[in-house]
């Protein structure tokens, strides 16, 4: 695996665990509405491209594509 490929799963993992750790922290606080879910929820009411935008990042990020030579999930 090249250092660019492990610089880049490892910017991914931090910013999954940031994110998750944030989350569950204002989850615990009293304040209401200012969990990462509720914020999207709300900005999307009032922004519905928001909404859309997060489907075809999500889609482009896990639909499956064609393995070449090298993809950090080839098995060949």
């Amino acid at each position: 695996m090249t250092k660019g490929k492990k610089v880049t799963l490892f910017v991914m993992a931090a910013a999954t665990i940031g994110l998750v750790s944030w989350d569950i922290v204002v989850a615990s606080n009293k304040e209401r509405g200012d969990t990462i879910s509720e914020i999207l929820l709300h900005s999307s009411q009032r922004v519905p491209i928001l909404a859309a935008a997060w489907g075809i990042l999500t889609g482009h990020l896990f639909w499956p594509q064609a393995k070449g030579k090298g993809d950090v999930c080839d098995t060949r």
